[in-house]
C-alpha cells in the first residue's frame, strides 16, 4: 500500500546567508526560506481541513449531525482560501523572493521551479476563480444573473461525492477534497523544494553566517 500523501510531505532543509552573502542579500536569503516554510504550512492547513471534511462525514456521536455538515463548507472553503495562498506563495518566490537574492539564483533549477508551477495550474486550474467566489460568497448569491451558469442559482455545494462546487462568472468550478487532491499538492512543494538543493549545498559549502 502507497504511504499516505501527508507521509511524504517534504521537509524544508536550513537555508541561511552564507559568510560569502553579499550584505543587501541578506534579507533576501532569509525571506527565502521564510516562504519555502510558508509554502510546507499551507500544505499542512490543507490536509488539516481535509481531515475536517473527512470527519465531517462520519462526525463522532457527541455531534450533531447539522454541525458536522457544516463543518463541510468550513473545512472546503479553507482548503480553497489556502490553496490560493499557496499559489500566491509560489508565484511570489520564482518573480520577486529569487530576485533579491541573485548570488543564489544561479543555483537554482530555474526550470523546475517553472514546471512546479505548471504541474499546479495543471492540477487545480480553478484555483483563482474558486477563491474569488468563496471569498465574496455573498455578492455571488446576490447577482446569480452574473454568476450562476443557468443565470438562476448560484449555489456552492457537493453536487457530486466529495466535489465542492461554486459558480462564478457563469461558470462552474469545483475542489475535489480527497487525498487525491492532497497528493497533488505534496508533489508541487516537493519539485518546488527539488529545485533548489544545489543552493542548500552551495550556501552550507561557502560556511553558514552566525547571527
Amino acid at each position: 500500500m502507497a504511504p499516505h500523501p501527508i507521509h511524504r510531505l517534504p521537509d524544508v532543509p536550513l537555508i541561511c546567508p552564507s559568510v560569502l552573502t553579499p550584505a543587501e542579500e541578506l534579507a533576501g536569503v532569509k525571506n527565502l526560506h521564510a516562504h519555502l516554510h510558508g509554502l510546507r504550512f499551507s500544505v499542512e492547513v490543507w490536509h488539516a481541513g481535509l481531515l475536517l471534511y473527512q470527519t465531517s462525514k462520519a462526525p463522532p456521536a457527541s455531534i450533531p449531525r447539522d454541525v458536522a455538515r457544516r463543518w463541510r463548507f468550513i473545512a472546503a472553503n479553507e482548503c480553497i482560501l489556502e490553496l490560493y495562498h499557496f499559489r500566491e506563495q509560489l508565484e511570489k518566490v520564482q518573480s520577486v523572493v529569487l530576485r533579491q537574492c541573485p548570488s543564489v539564483r544561479p543555483f537554482v533549477d530555474m526550470p523546475l521551479l517553472r514546471e512546479a508551477r505548471k504541474r499546479l495550474e495543471e492540477h487545480f486550474p480553478d484555483a483563482e476563480a474558486m477563491r474569488h467566489a468563496a471569498a465574496h460568497k455573498g455578492e455571488n448569491d446576490a447577482h446569480p444573473e452574473v454568476h450562476a451558469p443557468d443565470s438562476c442559482l448560484a449555489l456552492s455545494g457537493f453536487r457530486e461525492p466529495d466535489r465542492y462546487s461554486l459558480p462564478y462568472q457563469g461558470k462552474l468550478s469545483h475542489l475535489d477534497m480527497t487525498d487525491a487532491s492532497l497528493g497533488k499538492l505534496v508533489e508541487v512543494l516537493a519539485m518546488l523544494l527539488g529545485a533548489r538543493p544545489i543552493a542548500d549545498r552551495e550556501l552550507e559549502g561557502q560556511g553558514h553566517l552566525e547571527d
